[in-house]
């Protein structure tokens, strides 16, 4: 499910909550030591959501935010913002040298080995949940 995040809007922020729940608080982010991943490369996406992203002559990068129950993807695509929302429950993680997570049968692929640590975290994370 992606929302458009450009501007500030309640109901966004409701539906975002309700399914990966509300962002962590500042002492559970320091324990975490961080909950957001670097900026990484966009290799592949779902036919159904490429329109989302940049055309092909523009490298498209995005960065994903942990929460409790799920994770988000956050991406711009011109002057929009947009967020893809990915429950715990429904997630699907592939992690060999390329990261390529599957929710809802919609995939996204990134080709970034410098996130290591912080895809271990979120492997646990889903575990845990």
């Amino acid at each position: 499910m992606i929302f458009d995040t450009s501007y500030s809007d309640k109901e966004t922020t409701r539906k975002i909550n309700q399914a990966v729940g509300a962002s962590f608080s500042l002492l559970e982010r320091l324990k975490m030591r961080g909950i957001g991943s670097r900026r990484m490369t966009i290799n592949a996406i779902s036919d159904e959501y490429s329109s989302y992203l940049n055309a092909e002559h523009y490298i498209s990068t995005a960065n994903i935010e942990l929460r409790p129950s799920g994770i988000i993807i956050h991406f711009r695509h011109k002057l929009q913002a947009y967020s893809w929302i990915m429950p715990y429950s429904s997630l699907k993680i592939q992690y060999d040298g390329g990261l390529r997570l599957e929710s809802e049968d919609h995939f996204i692929q990134f080709n970034d080995p410098q996130n290591d640590h912080f895809i271990n975290r979120m492997i646990q994370l889903q575990k845990a949940f």
